[in-house]
């Protein structure tokens, strides 16, 4: 049996990293996704000198370089994985150093596996573990001095040293530290001593701090490191989490390390090894949100305009929020499919077609893609800048900036291009396309002929209008009218009637479309106009001037039927009839 454990427990931390791995690489890649588009990882010195001037600085720029390789979702999965095998290694080789035993070998996964617990919230930022682990890095070399005098000037001058690298973390370092050497004081004056030096060098630190970066509130100078997205409202569970990576080693100061019977050390080691497994399976799965993983997936299918998985994703399990509804509405335009298939899907009125503006950054950056695809190019600029601004954190958004660089080349504004490209070509992966778009700077016909620039500059709104949340019909009407061959825009706007049941509206706009010469009538056109024409005509399947098809008119007979003779026509005409307009109209 111990072979057996022994065994086991050699293999565990493989086991761990692999969970971890496979996790962030299966059912949560998207969340990864979301953490790289709102950060901008610059090569400059500049931009190194600037995160590192302030307490935790290096740990954000370290956290942030390695967030950069979170485009790949793989590759950030592999990174979390291994950061937390590190973590886990550390935290054990502290705890032997302190006291070996064996039996309790399965407490050092507790703060790993908190931490990816903390990091199914999107807003726990990778510069966190950075700084943990620079902590326990330290802590571990405390260990090594055998000399208590050198022990004791190493915390004094690693303090600082790790205080301005990691943060807050420095706090569990001088307090792990200071416990040791209280245990292996020989006197109480000694201990009082060390705990007197030991405290007031970090308080120094928090002074000089204070001194020095005068415009941040203390707390944030406590944390020093951005473990959370939003500075002003640190969680909790970064406290709980220091007292982890201090509790868990030191507690091999009063647990037994040798059991009279070996039984009980085994019993030891089972209880601890299934009860963290079980309770931190069962944390990491109530602390899974899959709904938000489910927007970011759309979301980032739509801005690497993956429309085909964006619409395969539906067909798996149909949307419901407004914001995966509306980069399925996208991404089934964009695929022409969207006439015909639209109302096959979930529809939640307007706000899951153009969603209105939010004072956030997640909002914008959604709606300003389907802004862009349109031609609303103006208004996708705006919406792209107030993102990146509203960021909590003050950071930079690389996906904005790309967006930005964009906007300008389309309008024209090529000196602000240029500084966007600039910026750009200081990273590590969007360099390439920096380099790409320079030499359509100023070359207009370059422009005109690349297949999605070209394009959006030809349908892009070009007359002054009142850019109003309440009249999205009117804003697409005018974008329309420009070139009666915008199907997009034409396409949008008689959803935009059909989602809002202004069945008058559609028909008059319907008329606008004969430039794009359908091959057929789209289905959903088809059902609301034959709907329509019902309402004011006697016979209206004789009499219906529009190419309804035969299958449309069956449908609709059948679905009258229901209608009227059924006690609960929602439910009945729900299995066969969900996908129509009809339905929507009367149900949604």
């Amino acid at each position: 049996m111990n072979k057996f454990l022994s065994s086991l427990e050699k293999s565990l931390p493989i086991v761990f990293g692999l969970c971890v791995f496979l996790y962030f690489g299966l059912m949560y890649p998207h969340h990864l996704h979301y953490q790289e588009q709102f950060q901008l990882f610059l090569t400059t010195p500049a931009f190194f000198l600037e995160m590192a001037a302030k307490p935790g600085g290096i740990s954000d720029y370290l956290g942030s370089f390695l967030t950069q390789f979170f485009l790949f979702s793989w590759a950030g999965a592999a990174i979390i994985a291994l950061l937390l095998m590190s973590m886990q290694w550390l935290i054990q080789a502290i705890a032997n150093k302190i006291r070996p035993a064996r039996a309790w070998f399965a407490l050092s996964f507790i703060p790993p596996v908190f931490y990816w617990i903390l990091l199914c919230n999107e807003n726990f930022l990778t510069g966190g573990v950075v700084s943990i682990l620079v902590a326990l890095g330290a802590w571990l070399v405390y260990f090594y001095f055998n000399n208590a005098t050198a022990r004791k000037l190493y915390v004094v001058l690693a303090i600082p040293v790790i205080y301005w690298i990691a943060g807050g973390s420095a706090i569990f370092f001088a307090l792990g530290c200071l416990t040791v050497e209280w245990f292996k004081a020989q006197s109480a004056r000694g201990r009082i001593l060390t705990s007197g030096l030991f405290v007031l060098m970090m308080g120094l630190c928090l002074f000089t701090a204070k001194v020095i970066q005068p415009q941040y509130p203390f707390a944030r100078l406590v944390y020093g490191t951005d473990f959370f997205r939003f500075p002003k409202s640190y969680p909790s569970g970064v406290w709980v989490m220091w007292l982890f990576c201090l509790i868990i080693p030191l507690s091999r100061l009063v647990l037994p390390s040798v059991f009279k019977k070996a039984q009980n050390q085994t019993l030891a080691r089972m209880i601890t090894s299934i009860a963290i497994v079980c309770t931190g399976a069962y944390m990491i799965t109530i602390n899974t949100d899959k709904a938000k993983e489910d927007i970011m997936a759309y979301d980032h299918y739509v801005r690497m305009q993956q429309w085909d998985k964006a619409i395969a994703r539906a067909d798996r399990e149909t949307p419901s929020s407004p914001l995966s509804v509306a980069c399925l509405n996208l991404s089934l335009c964009k695929s022409g499919m969207m006439s015909d298939n639209m109302f096959r899907y979930y529809q939640n009125g307007l706000q899951g077609l153009i969603p209105g503006f939010a004072r956030d950054f997640t909002l914008p950056m959604v709606t300003g893609e389907i802004y862009y695809h349109l031609g609303f190019i103006n208004t996708a600029q705006r919406f792209a800048f107030e993102a990146m601004e509203s960021l909590p954190n003050y950071w930079k958004s690389g996906r904005a900036v790309k967006r930005l660089a964009e906007t300008n080349l389309i309008n024209g504004q090529y000196p602000v291009a240029r500084k966007y490209l600039a910026i750009l070509n200081n990273t590590l992966f969007y360099k390439a396309w920096a380099n790409y778009v320079i030499p359509f700077l100023e070359d207009e016909a370059l422009i005109d002929g690349h297949p999605e620039w070209g394009n959006l500059r030809k349908h892009r709104t070009k007359t002054d209008f009142f850019d109003s949340e309440q009249e999205k019909d009117m804003m697409l009407g005018i974008l329309l009218q420009q070139d009666l061959t915008h199907y997009m825009a034409y396409e949008y706007l008689l959803a935009y009637c059909l989602l809002t049941k202004d069945l008058e509206r559609f028909v008059q706009y319907f008329p606008l479309g004969r430039e794009l010469h359908y091959a057929r009538l789209p289905y959903s056109y088809q059902e609301a106009l034959l709907y329509h024409w019902s309402l004011n005509h006697e016979d209206p399947f004789r009499t219906v001037p529009y190419p309804i098809s035969e299958d449309v008119m069956r449908n609709m007979t059948t679905y009258q039927n229901l209608y009227l003779n059924s006690s609960d026509p929602e439910e009945v005409l729900k299995k066969n009839h969900s996908g129509t307009y009809w339905y929507y109209l009367h149900f949604r």
